[in-house]
């Protein structure tokens, strides 16, 4: 199995996003004024002026992972999810996550969900340490045939101060901070795995679900063992605490490196490890000591038959945000941050062997985002 026999072309997606990309006219406003864009390679967010200051957005859903969670009636981590894959983009322009704004689409209203979904988002905001500053509902019944959910996020970081990969260089070393599991992205293939494997989400999952860099959130409680549905449903990290406070801390001066010590962020989702090549036009990566995979990857390359490849261009397969740093503060930034966000380490290396992000694992390299 792969991801696109399974209803999702990252290719074909790639070429329709590049299509629609050069289809859109200029911006209405020029350099200087408030709100004209400024360019940042990476696209994890879009970047206007602002002053003396740059605001950032990004926007995002939850995608399929909702179809699991309506299932089985656990909304309880869907509005972290949404949150999380905004300001997560947000951190890597350097951006300190601000506000967020969510847009809720439904066949039918339904107080129950809306409540359900009203507490997540809470939850997501105090996570990411952002006001939930309002939202959208739409009752769509001709339109939608089930829950979607999605929302944009706003950020700001000081004018000049972005950060965008153009200082990165031969050596730079690249820091992993794990991921809680599959967060949310690559979930029409994950659904195709379990209708082949025929175990129910109510159940215990066909896999030991214990990893030493995560703890699965339980929905229900009660004395039953974790459930393959709330393994699957594990909320999407959230990498505000430590990520942004090490930015911040480097502009103050009074962190464990200087802010051009930051050479580049990438949250790893859809596309796995290719999102790399997104940061720098020449230079390459090269992951030589990856950090484990939750055992559900094992479980999902096993059951679809997924080479390894494919596994590491759909799923973060264990590691959600990627960090890169000088290697003359590298051992001081590992430590800080995997003492907030243990499982944290070194991953890799920056390489000059052209654009292209190659692996421990040789079957895993690739060249194209």
């Amino acid at each position: 199995m792969d991801y696109a026999s399974s209803g999702v072309d990252i290719d074909l997606e790639g070429r329709a996003i590049a299509s629609l990309i050069g289809s859109l006219g200029s911006s209405a406003r020029s350099p200087g004024q408030l709100g004209a864009p400024v360019p940042l390679p990476g696209g994890f967010g879009g970047v206007v002026e602002f002053g003396d200051s740059c605001l950032a957005l990004a926007t995002d859903g939850v995608g399929s992972k909702l179809q699991i969670a309506t299932e089985m009636g656990e909304l309880g981590g869907v509005g972290v999810d949404c949150i999380a894959m905004n300001v997560n983009d947000l951190i890597c322009v350097g951006a300190e996550p601000l506000a967020f704004v969510d847009y809720i689409a439904v066949p039918e209203a339904d107080p129950e969900v809306h409540s359900a979904l009203g507490e997540s988002l809470s939850e997501g905001c105090s996570r990411a340490r952002v006001t939930l500053a309002g939202g959208e509902t739409a009752t769509l019944p001709g339109i939608v045939k089930e829950l979607d959910l999605s929302g944009t996020a706003l950020g700001w970081f000081p004018k000049g101060s972005g950060i965008t990969g153009e200082r990165l260089g031969e050596g730079d070393v690249l820091i992993g901070l794990p991921s809680s599991g599959i967060h949310s992205n690559g979930f029409t293939l994950v659904r195709a795995v379990v209708e082949r494997s025929g175990c129910s989400l109510e159940e215990a999952p066909p896999f030991d679900p214990s990893h030493h860099s995560r703890e699965v959130e339980r929905f229900h409680g009660g004395e039953a063992g974790v459930s393959l549905g709330e393994v699957l449903l594990n909320p999407t990290r959230i990498y505000v605490d430590p990520l942004v406070d090490l930015v911040k801390d480097s502009m103050n001066g009074d962190g464990v490196c200087n802010h051009g010590d930051i050479k580049a962020m990438a949250h790893i989702t859809g596309g796995g490890l290719s999102n790399l090549l997104r940061l720098h036009d020449s230079l390459g990566w090269h992951i030589s000591n990856p950090l484990s995979p939750q055992p559900e990857f094992g479980w999902i390359a096993e059951v679809g038959s997924i080479d390894s490849r494919e596994m590491h261009r759909t799923f973060n397969m264990g590691m959600g945000m990627l960090v890169a740093v000088s290697p003359e503060v590298s051992s001081s930034v590992e430590e800080w941050l995997s003492q907030r966000l243990p499982g944290t380490r070194v991953v890799g290396e920056v390489v000059h062997n052209g654009r292209i992000v190659t692996h421990l694992d040789p079957e895993v390299s690739f060249s194209e985002y």
